[in-house]
């Protein structure tokens, strides 16, 4: 932890040193933005302020190269420093007046009794799914939207872009074979009202809902489906989290990945 603060320091003061006239008003409008952007943000969305603020400083035309490589420098430490913690971190959904195991457990047998009618494999839970899953379920309703984007730059489902989220969090798949995907990853919301001390049932509703939505489209075999069945993928893990009234599951699936 010492050296990396060190190593901020020296990016710091070097970025000073290099900055003149107009590139100062630059550099600190920048470095101000990005600050006011983080406050009171998770690890996981000052890393995404991070990363989203690299391209703009490419594409700026008025400032210095040097200036330009000491930020994208500067924005990189951070990420790497936040990295370190985030694949440390285990993640609790914002639901907790829920029997965990027992929504876990139905989840789990809804995908395999579909799996087991085709004869395939059944699906293990991967605890390392489970953190990447309640991960982005606690993001997503902090973000009140069922969005697959890591970037604001990505498109509907960036492959690449996601793998990336996965390797932040600790999490690698093996080489890709024969242009087979290594993993999906399912969104799905419902609305949830429970004030009782025990929410269980209602969560289970909510979610039997989500699955519905999921199996709807075998009849084309959409790409929800085709994740409950792919014969790819040997594991799953999930992650339910709110906010006020709206519930999101995000369901990760995968091939087995590398220790």
């Amino acid at each position: 932890m010492f050296k990396k603060i060190l190593l901020l320091g020296i990016i710091i003061t070097s970025l000073i040193s290099i900055v003149r006239g107009d590139y100062k008003e630059i550099v600190t409008t920048v470095l101000n933005n990005i600050q006011t952007t983080n406050a009171n943000k998770t690890d996981l969305q000052k890393r995404q302020t991070f990363e989203n603020y690299i391209p703009k400083i490419k594409s700026l035309t008025s400032i210095d190269q040097r200036v330009k490589d000491a930020l994208i420098t500067y924005l990189n430490a951070k990420i790497a420093e936040l990295d370190e913690t985030l694949k440390t971190t285990t993640y609790e959904s914002n639901i907790t007046n829920i029997d965990k195991a027992l929504i876990e457990k139905s989840w789990l047998e809804r995908h395999n009794t579909e799996r087991n009618s085709l004869d395939l494999a059944s699906y293990t839970i991967s605890p390392e799914l489970n953190n990447t899953a309640q991960n982005r379920a606690n993001h997503l309703a902090e973000l009140n939207d069922a969005t697959h984007k890591r970037l604001s730059t990505d498109g509907y489902y960036n492959y690449e872009s996601i793998k990336s989220r996965f390797s932040d969090l600790g999490v690698t798949f093996p080489k890709e074979q024969n242009g087979v995907a290594n993993f999906s990853e399912n969104l799905a919301y419902q609305y949830l009202s429970c004030k009782k001390d025990d929410c269980t049932t209602e969560v289970l509703a909510a979610l039997k809902k989500c699955y519905a939505f999921f199996m709807s489209e075998k009849s084309y075999k959409g790409p929800h489906y085709r994740a409950v069945i792919s014969p790819y993928f040997t594991q799953m893990g999930y992650g339910v989290s709110k906010v006020g009234t709206k519930i999101f599951i995000v369901t990760h699936y995968s091939v087995d990945l590398l220790q």
